[in-house]
């Protein structure tokens, strides 16, 4: 038996999870609930995917260019190593919001601050020895 052949009833399967997984993130992006920019990633994966399911051969040969033995372990291997990528990207990404929230937060009270002082009377940044009367 030949390892580089892939049944039928398995290509089209694939192929149409694949086309509802896409037409799922368009209909996210669509709705913006996924952002245009996040979505480009999802997007290009899963055109490249479709492109493996249709094409098999594809896949062989990549794998045998690496040095796998089988088709199904690289795929395995591309699989764990681009969910690897994408939690170092969405952490760094939730890093970075986590920042910006901060600033934002330090820079709202500090303007929160200075209303305050405006209401009560005197100019933002007046030493004042209390409350106003």
């Amino acid at each position: 038996m030949r390892h580089d052949i892939v049944p039928l009833e398995l290509q089209v399967v694939s192929i149409v999870v694949l086309l509802i997984f896409l037409g799922w993130v368009l209909r996210l992006v669509r709705t913006q609930r996924l952002s245009l920019r996040d979505s480009l990633v999802w997007v290009v994966t899963t055109l490249l995917a479709t492109l493996v399911a249709l094409f098999p051969g594809i896949l062989v040969r990549a794998a045998h260019l690496f040095g796998f033995q089988l088709a199904s372990n690289a795929l395995f291997g591309a699989a764990v190593l681009y969910l690897a990528v994408n939690v170092l990207v969405n952490t760094v990404t939730g890093s970075q919001n986590a920042s910006r929230i901060r600033r934002l937060t330090q820079e709202c009270a500090a303007l929160r601050a200075e209303v305050e002082e405006m209401r009560r009377g005197r100019a933002p940044g007046d030493p004042g020895s209390g409350p106003a009367p």
